[in-house]
């Protein structure tokens, strides 16, 4: 991956009642109607504990990131997804990798 490459971290909680099952439904469609068809979109990862989840998203760079969490906010495919969310726990960062090792 490239140096450029942004990797967004995106942490948020379902609103209360909100199944994983449910929730993830909704993940997939937005993944599979929305992100894949962004230009720049590399791979996102969901990771959970608890009440918590994690989204990891790699991007081309952070300007196409932002854009497209613009348009994802307001796109029919991301609605329900959006709507499970608290708005209080949502919290967003954008980073550049300046490591990696492997086994």
């Amino acid at each position: 991956m490239s140096s450029k490459t942004a990797i967004e971290f995106y942490e948020f909680s379902p609103i209360e009642g909100i199944t994983d099952e449910v929730l993830l439904k909704a993940v997939k469609k937005a993944q599979y109607a929305f992100f894949r068809k962004q230009d720049g979109f590399i791979r996102c990862e969901i990771l959970k504990s608890g009440k918590n989840w994690v989204s990891i998203s790699y991007w081309k760079d952070v300007e196409i990131a932002r854009n497209a969490l613009n348009h994802f906010l307001n796109h029919s495919s991301s609605l329900p997804f959006v709507q499970m969310i608290s708005p209080s726990s949502e919290r967003r960062l954008y980073m550049r990798r300046k490591m990696s090792s492997k086994k």
